[in-house]
C-alpha cells in the first residue's frame, strides 16, 4: 500500500499549467466548484492519483477513472489497482493498494456531540466523552469511520452508527478490514486508512 499526501496551498486553480495533468472528468469537476480552496483540493487529489498510478505501473500517463453507484472512484484501465481520495483544509491525500482501500483526512475542529450521538456507536461516544481532547477524539473516530465506509465501497449509504471503529480491525459482511493510522506532517489533522485484508 502507498499513501500520498500533498499540501494544496501552492496550487493556484487559475494557472492553466495544472490542467494538462488532469483527466477530462476532473476538469469538469473543478469547473463546477465555487471556492478556490475546493478547486485546489480537487486538483491536488488528481495530481496525487496520477502520481500513485504512475508509481504502480512505472509509466507516465493521464489517469482514466470513473465512480461507481456509491461514488467510489475506480480506475477504468487498471482494475488491479484500488485507489481512494480525500481532502480537508490544506491537504489532499491518495491511497493506492492491491486490495480495496479507503482513506479519509479531517481537519480537527470542535467536538459536536450532537453529531456523535447521531452517527457514532455508544462505545465511540463514551471514548470521546472520556477523552482529554474531545475534538481530537471526535475527528479521530470520524476519519476512521469514513475510511472504513469508503473501503467497503458503500460510503454514506451505510448506517455508520451500527459499527465501532475503535479497534484496529473490523469484520463486515464476512470480510476483515484493517485500519492503518497515518499522521500528516502538520498538527491539527486526523487521517485514517482502511483496507481489505487478504487473510
Amino acid at each position: 500500500m502507498k499513501i500520498y499526501l500533498m499540501n494544496v496551498r501552492g496550487i493556484d486553480p487559475s494557472d492553466e499549467k495544472w490542467y494538462k495533468y488532469l483527466s477530462e472528468k476532473r476538469k469538469e469537476k473543478v469547473k463546477k466548484l465555487r471556492k478556490e480552496i475546493q478547486k485546489a483540493q480537487s486538483i491536488g487529489a488528481e495530481l496525487l492519483l496520477r502520481y500513485a498510478v504512475n508509481q504502480f505501473t512505472g509509466r507516465r500517463e493521464t489517469v482514466k477513472w470513473d465512480t461507481d453507484e456509491n461514488g467510489k472512484p475506480y480506475l477504468t484501465e487498471h482494475k488491479d489497482i484500488y485507489v481512494n481520495l480525500s481532502h480537508s483544509g490544506d491537504y489532499a491525500v491518495c491511497a493506492a493498494h492491491s486490495a480495496p482501500v479507503g482513506v479519509d483526512i479531517q481537519r480537527v475542529g470542535e467536538c459536536d456531540m450532537g453529531v456523535a450521538k447521531r452517527f457514532f456507536s455508544p462505545d465511540e461516544q463514551e471514548y470521546i466523552e472520556a477523552s482529554a481532547d474531545p475534538g481530537s477524539a471526535f475527528f479521530d473516530v470520524w476519519a476512521r469511520k469514513e475510511s472504513f465506509a469508503k473501503a467497503v465501497g458503500k460510503g454514506i449509504a451505510m448506517n455508520i452508527k451500527d459499527f465501532s471503529v475503535l479497534r484496529n480491525e473490523i469484520v463486515y459482511d464476512g470480510k476483515r478490514y484493517i485500519f492503518k493510522e497515518c499522521y500528516p506532517q502538520k498538527d491539527g489533522y486526523k487521517m485514517s486508512v482502511c483496507y481489505l485484508s487478504s487473510s
